[in-house]
């Protein structure tokens, strides 16, 4: 009868690690779905705008920076801002024991 029951509760246990194994691989298939879902969204959009001519016109001025004829371009140079901190620096006395005992 003890072997009966050990054979019954090995079965149900495969059972279990099976349906465990089951549950884990049927999330990590929905988390895929919907990354690949997500992904065919953002690319039916873009092809929706490119389906335009504002649109063609967009893209083709962002990859290869572009005009149109007759516009001028802009560049706008930040203005240089001096340092916070200052180079040069007074040691402290660890800074001066240490350059004490190093060699030079």
């Amino acid at each position: 009868m003890v072997v009966v029951l050990l054979f019954l509760a090995k079965g149900t246990w495969d059972i279990y690690q099976k349906d465990l194994d089951s549950k884990e691989e049927l999330r990590f298939t929905e988390d895929r779905l919907a990354r690949a879902e997500d992904r065919e969204a953002k690319i039916s959009g873009a092809t929706l705008k490119l389906k335009t001519g504002s649109g063609i016109e967009g893209e083709i001025r962002d990859r290869f920076q572009m005009a149109k004829e007759g516009e001028q371009e802009i560049i706008i140079i930040d203005p240089v801002v001096a340092s916070a901190t200052s180079t040069i620096s007074n040691p402290g006395l660890l800074q001066k024991i240490w350059n004490f005992f190093t060699i030079r």
